[in-house]
């Protein structure tokens, strides 16, 4: 089980991506600022004394050498073998049947001195998009190695990763082969407390296409479809009897709170025991605002490129500055793309001088997001859940969780709202990986979860 005392020596790790703020809410896909000295200042942090960028980064519990490594790291993840994420001619009507599987490796650290106690297997598997699209979406299942005392069969976790980026070489799955990924901590703690887990990449990250950021159906059906297919690996203690938990923070956060309240319909035949979801950015709209020309400024543009996937003009409302921007962070990692755009005035980036913010309340970006938005229409989980999120979260509001929270609650959902105390997104990921781990014991243990909606 994971102790503050692993957390805390692991956060250098956690920050080099830290970028977990993505999971904040819109998050698009496209920008940079390398190229802004060359056109009208637009007041973003490539702008800003040196003195004052290395606060920035400070603030954000980022560093120079976070930023070079990145880079480095970059790089190399592009080197994994891209056939394994080819879509095949035809695809099965079954979601989550497994199209290709393969042996891989996953290391903490870059450097791969360490390797978590578990055998990994990178899978390519079947599911279904918002459109009623039968796509490919790959991810990664961990074998547990550690020993399992108990008397209850050992339960699968499916961990839905943070914000990674939107750039194929972003996928989880790429990089916990090569030990770049911020979430190896949180699945060593899974791991060592002997549970199976499958980490979904969702649908186009890795995978051909757009990565349909923050959409709350394709990640609702990536993560269900990903428990099915590691169930229907035939691999040793994992089957379709095996009873599941669901946990992520951020980018998945949302995506296992989207998964929670459709699972009895999407996937009934999970056995589903609960699901724990941090900081979930609930109301895409609400976060979007929170984020505009802020440090975590490029992330809205991730949630654009998925609303432009699915028919919501934006891209032609850039400016020549707007495109070079949404271009970039197309091809960078988290870390690379927040830096890089870092403060940056989004009105200077529109053709129109408009605001993100403004832009956001535009009929069809707005139904857009409205759609995306968890814990409406009805939709509500049948499972223990627990939302835990910071007071102070400095990505993804407050608000957005316990207003999650409160619409669950009053769908009748059995809800424990868990107030973080440790500053920014990042503080609250460290201080919610022992509420995580908590809360999965608790579950499989058959424990009943006291409701916190009396006092919503």
């Amino acid at each position: 089980m994971a102790t503050s005392t692993r957390c805390s020596s692991a956060f250098s790790l956690w920050r080099t991506a830290g970028v977990l703020a993505a999971g904040a809410g819109l998050l698009l896909a496209g920008l940079q600022p390398a190229h802004a000295a060359e056109t009208t200042p637009d007041g973003g942090y490539a702008e800003l004394p040196p003195a004052e960028q290395s606060q920035e980064l400070k603030d954000a519990g980022l560093s120079p050498e976070d930023l070079q490594r990145e880079e480095a790291l970059e790089r190399l993840s592009r080197t994994t073998n891209p056939d394994f994420y080819s879509t095949p001619a035809q695809l099965p009507a079954a979601n989550g049947s497994v199209l290709r599987h393969e042996a891989s490796v996953f290391y903490v650290d870059p450097i791969n001195l360490i390797k978590p106690n578990a055998e990994s297997t990178r899978i390519l598997y079947k599911t279904t998009n918002a459109r009623n699209e039968a796509v490919a979406a790959s991810g990664t299942v961990l074998r547990s190695k550690a020993a399992w005392k108990k008397s209850t069969p050992r339960p699968l976790v499916v961990m839905s990763p943070g914000t990674q980026g939107v750039d194929d070489s972003c996928a989880p799955s790429r990089q916990l082969a090569l030990g770049t990924n911020y979430e190896g901590i949180n699945l060593t703690g899974l791991v060592n407390a002997g549970y199976n887990v499958v980490v979904p990449d969702y649908i186009g990250l890795g995978t051909e296409g757009i990565h349909t950021y923050m959409n709350r159906t394709d990640q609702a059906h990536a993560v269900l479809d990903a428990v099915r297919a590691a169930q229907g690996m035939g691999i040793d203690g994992i089957s379709a009897k095996t009873p599941v938990g669901a946990v992520g923070y951020s980018q998945g956060g949302g995506a296992t709170a989207a998964a929670a309240e459709v699972a009895d319909s999407y996937a009934p035949e999970i056995d589903l025991k609960g699901a724990w979801a941090g900081a979930p950015p609930a109301d895409l709209a609400m976060t979007g605002k929170n984020l505009d020309s802020a440090f975590f400024a490029a992330l809205p543009f991730y949630v654009v490129a998925s609303a432009e996937e699915y028919g919501v003009p934006f891209r032609e409302s850039l400016n020549e500055k707007g495109q070079v921007r949404y271009e970039n962070i197309r091809r960078s990692c988290t870390i690379k793309a927040v830096v890089s755009n870092a403060l940056v005035q989004s009105r200077t980036l529109t053709k129109d001088g408009r605001s993100i913010s403004q832009m956001i309340g535009d009929p069809q970006m707005s139904e857009y997001l409205q759609e995306q938005k968890i814990g409406t229409a009805g939709r509500h989980p049948s499972v223990p859940v627990r939302i835990a999120h910071s007071v102070a979260d400095d990505v993804v509001p407050y608000q957005s969780g316990r207003q999650l929270a409160q619409r669950w609650c009053a769908s009748g959902s059995n809800v424990s709202f868990q107030p973080l105390v440790t500053p920014t997104h990042i503080g609250g990921y460290v201080e919610g990986l022992p509420s995580a781990l908590e809360f999965l014991n608790a579950r499989f243990s058959g424990q009943k979860q006291l409701s916190s909606c009396w006092r919503l």
